[in-house]
């Protein structure tokens, strides 16, 4: 694989639609964003944030999207948390047509994967799963340097289950979204953000939610491993990130049900950051 100069990178959320021109190594040149809300159509918001950052003058860009990437099609079948017209506005070819540029759609948990694989916490791991503990649960595969992919992007590890009910399915117990409905159900009028505060400084309520809450993220966790088999585990996101003791609780749970042949394997902090994303895509990007 040939890696390429400066590309523009893309990161569509569901607050922020998000550009940046991103050098070959996975620095941040120029960045800006739009409210998603305020984009009308995906190609009208890529034009938009293409004279933002200044990116006339840059062939490749590299689009990281919130769901499932058809790479045979270069379309988005799925994405649960973005509206119809959005998910079907991501398409290589109409994009590619409409902003005049050669469009690499990926994953956005994957581009963050790429990213830390190669510049940030997974440097030097053979196999590396990267997963974001967020809104929802994402994750991604590199494996000698490269994505993990079939005709689908796959580790949806968000939509497994840890149960047998629909309800039991990872993202539902062990996300910011399942804590911050475990608060509610608890009659605790509070944000994740403030919950997580909360349980680090006391050992009461907030600590008991947030224990459940990262016991399912940590048996997912194991699970990957049991399939995976990866010699590093990478977590990112808004909720995996908040305190140390997020990450302590989940290695807790996820040493009580992971493979005991796979020794010394430990839960690291994610590197990089909201940036993640961004920083991966020179990392995707292939020539000839």
């Amino acid at each position: 694989m040939v890696l390429v100069g400066e590309v523009l990178a893309v990161d569509l959320g569901g607050t922020n639609f998000r550009m940046a021109r991103v050098s070959g190594d996975g620095e941040i040149v120029a960045r800006d964003a739009l409210p998603t809300r305020e984009v009308e159509s995906i190609a009208s918001g890529l034009k938009r944030l293409i004279g933002l950052v200044g990116g006339e003058d840059l062939e490749e860009l590299v689009f990281g999207a919130p769901g499932v990437i058809d790479f045979a099609t270069g379309t988005v079948p799925y994405a649960a948390n973005l509206s119809k017209e959005l998910r079907e506005g991501i398409a290589v070819r109409s994009l590619e047509s409409e902003v005049g540029k050669r469009v690499t759609l990926v994953n956005d948990a994957d581009l963050a994967a790429m990213a830390e694989a190669k510049i940030g916490a997974g440097v030097g791991a053979d196999t590396l799963i990267y997963v974001t503990c967020s809104t929802g649960l994402g994750a991604g595969l590199v494996h000698r340097g490269e994505l993990y992919r079939s005709r689908f992007s796959g580790l949806e590890v968000g939509h497994t289950r840890l149960g047998l009910e629909i309800f039991d399915e990872a993202e539902k117990l062990g996300s910011g979204t399942a804590l911050a409905r475990a608060a509610k159900g608890s009659n605790l009028n509070i944000k994740s953000e403030e919950l997580v505060k909360r349980a680090v400084l006391v050992a009461g309520i907030e600590r008991d939610l947030l224990r459940r809450t990262i016991e399912a993220l940590g048996v997912a966790l194991a699970n990957l491993a049991w399939l995976f088999a990866p010699d590093r585990i990478v977590v990112g996101g808004g909720l995996g990130l908040s305190a140390p003791l997020v990450l302590e609780l989940a290695q807790e749970y996820f040493d009580g049900a992971r493979p005991e042949y796979l020794e010394g394997l430990e839960l690291r902090a994610a590197q990089l950051g909201d940036d993640a994303g961004l920083r991966g895509a020179p990392f995707v990007v292939k020539r000839g």
